[in-house]
């Protein structure tokens, strides 16, 4: 027999917005981590998570815990701001412990632009037009391509200048792993209106 608390947790989902990378941008982040972990040598890179090429994505909001009921919902919104938003580029710049030097993230940043900004922007009203709270910090996008307590100091930040393709806009439900969160793809919505 269930309990109340089971019952409600089991009807919450953790989730999030993002764009999935496209598949030259996994190659050029392969890259990335492969000269990280040279950097880094055998003794911090075990205690060091790597993302997964599954688990790589750029934020555009991140919903939390969120009601099961409100999916229909957020996929319909997601589908209308696809449909009205061309595919575009981003350009990532700089590989850094994220958000800030002692982070323990390691993130490819993208600098931000205008179409990233109105994506970010549509996802905010989404919630707030949902009954939740965005986030208040500045919009920073990145990939993160992994997680170590005790941070990436060591690592000289790289200036970097890769193009990427953003066409798609993807629900995400994010669930508790030994290993580590996995990302579990929801929805799919492709960018497809005119310039």
């Amino acid at each position: 027999m269930q309990t109340r608390k089971q019952e409600i947790q089991q009807d919450v989902s953790r989730l999030f917005i993002g764009i999935r990378p496209d598949t030259r941008t996994q190659q050029f982040l392969d890259g990335l981590v492969s000269h990280c972990k040279r950097q880094l040598g055998a003794d911090k890179r075990d205690r060091t998570r790597w993302t997964s090429h599954a688990n790589r994505h750029l934020t555009l909001a991140f919903l939390g815990e969120t009601a099961d009921k409100l999916i229909p919902v957020i996929e319909e919104r997601l589908a209308q701001v696809a449909g009205a938003v061309p595919p575009c580029s981003g350009r990532i710049v700089s590989l850094n412990p994220f958000p800030q030097r002692r982070s323990s993230l390691l993130a490819a940043e993208l600098l931000t632009n205008p179409v990233l900004d109105k994506l970010h922007q549509q996802c905010r009203q989404l919630m707030m037009d949902l009954g939740m709270k965005p986030e208040r910090a500045n919009y920073r996008p990145h990939i993160t391509l992994a997680r170590n307590r005790r941070g990436f100091a060591r690592l000289e930040p790289l200036m970097l200048d890769h193009t990427l393709l953003l066409d798609n806009i993807i629900l995400y439900q994010s669930h508790v792993a030994p290993g580590g969160s996995q990302y579990l793809p929801l929805f799919e919505a492709q960018m497809e209106a005119e310039h």
